[in-house]
């Protein structure tokens, strides 16, 4: 017997993830309720169980006294057999039913919800659909994009051609691994079925707590916020504000991100947003009264009286950020595309396995001539801050360009901009954060390449000092960090692959390579030695380690401690470093403590261990004095030669420099001294006779003797910060 899925809408299934996501009891926990002293005690989880049972269950589960009741209503009903009464809530569910989809929803992967809705469908259990069964999904199909607003008139054809297309081996059926070969990579069914969070019905306002410092008036009631701090309800998206007493009665008027059908050409019109101007009229140029005068466009931010509204133009040109900005007429659901695309060439058919090998939500089309900005943002780089960035930036693009990475990582937004070659990326975060974005890119063949600019949050941050984004994010305007973008120039980052083999068992156990590329740079010994006690200490108490003056101050005291440790002393008595097969001498003098491969000019948050670059004519008088042409390379350099090499981040080429102990790294990260060069070269062996700390872009571990190898692995686009980013003041000297 089928069950009567179609009753759960996406709204509803979105309004149940977000209440399964603050409840603090999981779907096990509550399973334990049926036992002798449980609140269930009096059910059978292994028979049916009827609506009052399950409410009992629903409020157990998200620890609430009064659920909410149409919400359980729909969730029942959706369990319950054809030809209950599904009108009402007579009858009975099978409880675990209801515990397996709960689960799905805790943190289902979309392998696993593909599979629960195939067992659902699969109504005779014989391990694949049958036409019926299909007609079944279809018909959920054309609920779900009816509910969605989207144009169907055209999309049941193209919905057969996707069930058809999923049928592999073209013998009639869907077996589960045709379901999810094809949910996976060329067909959205979880889209299509209401599945997907990222595809929910638009209008609906994305509220947070807010203390205002000027006068706010609520845009239901009118009146004006008051009480302790002005504190009210704002929607991140559209800046709508009411009373947290005013919410329930607010309409879903909040804007569009897309659009559900492109069948007519569309102009990009006005969102107006009543009252609370916080500008001038952008037609009159005079003040607009506070409380609920005015109005302000969300997309453009143009402000206006009433009557100064009434003649302006109904279309919105997106205002000052027009280039950054994916407006909703852009975007558009890819199966609804699609069926247009279809209707338009008059084709019978779509060969959806050969539309590529990942499925998208949707189908964008930016404006010519623009470069939308695709926005990463990792809030644990930059404690509070991230948060605040992300509300903002929802604000000022469509926040469907705007993603936080520690809801799902990169992949979904990578995955929405696959097919925008002009698109830029902003990653807010440290060092750290730009690889991940990087390494992301790698994995999904993101080609061509899109371009990064960096908007740095926490500490060190060598990578954004270099690209003259700045040591840190310290409030700024985000308006003013757009327009350093388009300022920006684009510039190649070598990346380089790192390959460690263990060359002996030793008795203690090594820690795990954290990463195989190298962004920045790699070392070994003193200053990975202090970087390895500043991040042990940094896990026990991150609280010690909120600022940047106290992570100095914490450098400093590990760097003094080496120094009377001296752990790495007899590091060059134990480590042959060679490149292009031939030894470099790392024993001469007084030895070395530590050694380093550097990709970038900093290092230890801005200091520079290579030293400054020669000039041009610098470069031609050491040249001309070492009687060699300026192409030719031969190893061991000299130091004559090593002073007229020149760091650059795009040459394919890395400098390698020695430090002599803590004393000498604490002088480079002073600025005081800069590091003996050893070699620029394209390629680096290093083997090691005994445990040593080591650290990748700052992520430090420590490792048994090995083998290492370093080669090019490839170049990505990076966005250079304008000349004026850089920042001066006081506050440089801590940085």
């Amino acid at each position: 017997m089928a069950m009567q899925w179609q009753k759960l809408s996406p709204a509803q299934f979105h309004q149940l993830q977000e209440y399964c996501n603050f409840s603090p009891k999981k779907v096990k926990e509550v399973m334990q309720e049926f036992s002798p002293n449980g609140v269930l005690s009096r059910y059978n989880p292994d028979q049916p169980i009827d609506y009052e049972g399950f409410l009992i269950f629903m409020q157990t589960y998200l620890d609430m006294k009064e659920a909410p009741e149409e919400l359980c209503k729909a969730l029942f009903q959706s369990f319950m057999k054809s030809g209950a009464d599904v009108q009402g809530v007579q009858g009975s569910i099978l409880i675990k039913d209801a515990v397996c989809y709960l689960s799905l929803v805790e943190g289902g992967s979309p392998g696993e919800k593909l599979e629960f809705m195939f067992r659902l469908y699969d109504s005779d259990n014989n391990g694949y659909l049958d036409s019926n069964e299909i007609d079944c999904i279809i018909n959920q199909m054309m609920s779900v994009a009816e509910y969605l607003g989207w144009d169907v008139s055209e999309l049941k054809p193209i919905l057969q051609d996707m069930m058809r297309a999923i049928d592999y081996d073209s013998d009639g059926r869907v077996t589960l691994e045709e379901w999810k070969k094809g949910g996976l990579t060329t067909i959205p069914l979880l889209v299509l079925l209401g599945l997907d969070v990222n595809v929910k019905d638009d209008g609906t306002h994305c509220w947070y707590l807010k203390h205002f410092r000027s006068q706010m008036s609520c845009n239901m009631c009118k009146s004006v916020l008051s009480g302790m701090g002005k504190k009210g309800l704002c929607c991140q998206f559209c800046k709508y504000i009411v009373h947290e007493r005013c919410v329930q009665k607010a309409p879903a008027s909040c804007i569009m991100t897309y659009v559900k059908s492109k069948k007519s050409i569309q102009d990009m019109q006005h969102h107006w947003i009543d009252g609370n101007c916080t500008k001038k009229c952008d037609k009159c140029k005079k003040s607009i009264k506070s409380g609920i005068n005015g109005k302000t466009c969300r997309w453009c931010k143009a402000s206006y009286h009433e009557k100064c509204a009434s003649s302006i133009k109904q279309e919105c040109d997106l205002g000052e950020f027009r280039e950054h900005i994916l407006p909703p007429t852009s975007i558009v659901p890819a199966v609804v595309e699609l069926a247009r695309r279809r209707s338009l060439v008059g084709e019978e058919s779509i060969n959806f396995k050969s539309e590529g090998n990942n499925q998208s939500s949707f189908q964008i089309d930016p404006v010519p001539n623009t470069h939308p900005l695709l926005v990463f943002i990792n809030p644990k780089s930059g404690g509070k801050q991230g948060e605040k960035i992300f509300r903002k930036f929802q604000y000022i693009l469509n926040p469907r360009q705007v993603y936080n990475l520690t809801k799902g990582g990169p992949k979904a937004g990578l995955q929405f901009f696959k097919d925008v070659k002009c698109a830029r990326v902003l990653v807010c975060g440290g060092d750290g954060t730009v690889g991940w974005i990087l390494d992301a890119m790698d994995k999904m063949n993101i080609e061509p390449r899109l371009p990064v600019a960096v908007l740095p949050l926490g500490t060190g941050n060598d990578l954004a000092r270099c690209l003259n984004w700045g040591p840190g994010y310290e409030g700024e305007s985000l308006e003013k960090i757009i327009h350093s973008i388009e300022k920006s120039t684009e510039v190649m980052l070598d990346r380089w692959h790192i390959e460690v083999n263990d060359v002996e068992e030793s008795g203690e156990p090594g820690d795990a390579v954290p990463l195989n590329i190298i962004n920045n740079y790699f070392s070994i010994g003193v200053d990975a030695s202090i970087c390895h006690r500043f991040h042990t200490m940094r896990e026990k108490h991150p609280e010690k380690f909120n600022s940047r003056i106290k992570n100095k101050m914490w450098y400093f005291e590990f760097g003094t401690s080496e120094t009377f440790s001296a752990t790495c002393k007899s590091l060059h008595e134990n480590i042959e470093v060679s490149c292009e097969d031939c030894s470099l001498e790392v024993h001469k003098g007084s030895g070395l403590e530590g050694i380093a491969m550097l990709n970038i000019p900093t290092i230890y948050g801005g200091a520079s261990l290579w030293g400054e670059n020669p000039t041009k004519k610098q470069k031609q008088k050491i040249l001309k004095s070492v009687k060699k042409k300026k192409d030719q390379k031969m190893y061991p350099q000299s130091k004559t030669e090593l002073q007229a090499c020149i760091s650059d981040i795009g040459d394919k080429l890395f400098e390698v420099a020695g430090v002599e102990n803590s004393l000498h790294a604490g002088m480079v990260s002073g600025k005081v001294r800069s590091g003996n060069r050893l070699a620029q070269t394209s390629n680096l062996k290093i083997k090691t006779k005994k445990r040593v700390p080591m650290q990748i872009d700052g992520e430090p571990w420590v490792q048994n003797p090995c083998t290492i190898i370093i080669s090019h692995k490839n170049q990505a686009p990076m966005l250079m910060g304008p000349k004026d980013k850089v920042p001066t003041g006081f506050l440089k000297i801590f940085r």
